[in-house]
């Protein structure tokens, strides 16, 4: 556990968008309860220093808010000096309590709040960052209480008892930051688990050659798909196509290259697709465009782009052509169905001389 808090991964996505939300939280809450106590305060007659202490926090608040809500990505900087406020007037406020004002036995108000302090550096820093600040913060409070040994005479029992108060702030804060580091290796744990988790769905519905969506993804496209076309009544369209002779590609040039020529084409399909048609690899030199609102004659149009699109990826070793097969559903047709008429214009194509698009 000390080498994951010392020595934490990198930090991931996920990671950053969990402390960034923490951090909004923290600062979001601190707002409401500052505001509920400046409201609290005035029929209760609190004192004018408090109340202003209280307007303060609520617009320090308000400004950490809009900075963090403007620029996100700002956040480490913001949580940064959010800590650096916490801690520092805690500091200032419990030795102006001990040393100044010596109301030890309530160490002042602010005193309450130190705890939070540490919360917010586990949650917005890494679990290192988060151990040296929070250390930091703690080796100031042990200063404070051993200026207020030194500079007492240490010999009525009313400084015995004060000091013992204080010995147990400083193990109680001590405390704090032992569980926190543990929470906060945990929490590491965890968020790389999800992020581990959501990463290998992700691979399971992705090609890794082309980078496209893969057979699964594409089926689920095309039931949800068919499903909102059917209850909107609304046309849709599959353009079903391969690389010709592609066989002939690898065995020629070797699967290195043919793998080459896949990858350039899923690049060229995704340039010239329009947006919200979905692309994914079929299967081996197969793939398939899922076009929702488009009739079969607007993807025939959209498939005559694409067989111009991968022709423009030949090179001087092999000129790349494609057949497509373009069907749209009819009222009450299968997926099955569907797709059979979609795999029969694409073998028209191919029986027609290839390179060409038909439609069923």
């Amino acid at each position: 556990m000390l080498a994951a808090l010392l020595d934490p991964p990198p930090a991931s996505v996920h990671e950053q968008q969990f402390r960034r939300q923490a951090l909004l939280t923290i600062i979001s809450i601190s707002l409401l309860t500052s505001i509920f106590a400046l409201v609290v305060g005035f029929p209760l007659h609190w004192t004018m220093g408090v109340q202003v202490g209280l307007a303060v926090l609520i617009l320090k608040n308000v400004l950490f808010l809009m900075w963090i809500r403007a620029w996100p990505q700002h956040a480490p900087v913001i949580g940064t000096l959010y800590f650096a406020i916490l801690a520092g007037t805690g500091v200032y406020k419990v030795a102006q309590a001990v040393l100044v004002e010596q109301v030890v036995n309530g160490l002042g108000i602010y005193s309450y709040w130190l705890p939070l302090a540490y919360v917010v550096a586990f949650l917005v820093f890494r679990a290192s960052a988060a151990l040296a600040a929070s250390v930091s913060l703690l080796a100031a409070l042990t200063v404070t209480v051993l200026a207020y040994i030194v500079m007492g005479s240490g010999g009525s029992d009313a400084e015995r008892g004060h000091t013992v108060l204080l010995v147990q702030l400083l193990l109680s804060h001590v405390t704090f930051i032992s569980f926190l580091a543990l929470f906060s290796v945990l929490q590491g744990r965890y968020v790389s688990s999800i992020a581990r988790a959501e990463s290998e769905a992700q691979a399971a519905y992705l090609d890794v050659l082309t980078g496209l969506p893969n057979r699964r993804q594409l089926m689920l496209w095309l039931a949800s798909a068919l499903s909102r076309a059917e209850e909107r009544q609304e046309p849709l369209s599959v353009i079903l196509f391969d690389l010709d002779h592609f066989k002939l590609v690898n065995d020629t040039y070797g699967h290195e290259y043919g793998d080459v020529v896949l990858q350039r084409t899923g690049a060229a399909v995704r340039d010239t697709l329009r947006r919200g048609s979905l692309v994914g690899r079929w299967g081996g030199e197969e793939f398939l465009v899922v076009v929702p609102s488009t009739t079969v004659d607007e993807a025939r149009t959209m498939a005559e782009r694409l067989r111009l699109s991968i022709a423009g990826i030949s090179d001087e070793r092999h000129a790349v052509t494609v057949s497509l097969g373009v069907a749209q559903v009819r009222t009450g047709e299968s997926l099955q169905g569907f797709l059979k008429r979609a795999d029969e214009a694409l073998y028209a194509a191919k029986h027609a001389g290839r390179n060409q698009v038909k439609a069923a």
